[in-house]
């Protein structure tokens, strides 16, 4: 696949603009957070809550929804236009 120079002007720009000087120790790791929360709590024997099992969401396939908006677009432009009165 060839690149064009657009495509790569483009990818600049986008890594210019999201470039920033990181300093670490602003950075707060919430994972290692509450990991280390759960294990301070195992080892005080305390109770260890029980998350609720994940609900997995609707999965939308595109092409389906992509050709019931063409079908519903197709089924409007079907209808008779007004009459310009003029």
């Amino acid at each position: 696949m060839k690149i064009t120079k657009d495509m790569l002007d483009l990818a600049k720009h986008i890594v210019e603009q999201k470039s920033a000087h990181f300093d670490p120790s602003k950075f707060e790791d919430h994972y290692e957070a509450a990991l280390q929360e759960l294990l301070d709590k195992k080892q005080k024997g305390q109770p260890i809550a029980k998350m609720a099992p994940r609900t997995s969401a609707k999965v939308v396939n595109l092409m389906d929804a992509l050709r019931a908006s063409l079908e519903s677009d197709k089924s409007s432009s079907k209808k008779p236009k007004a009459r310009q009165i003029s």
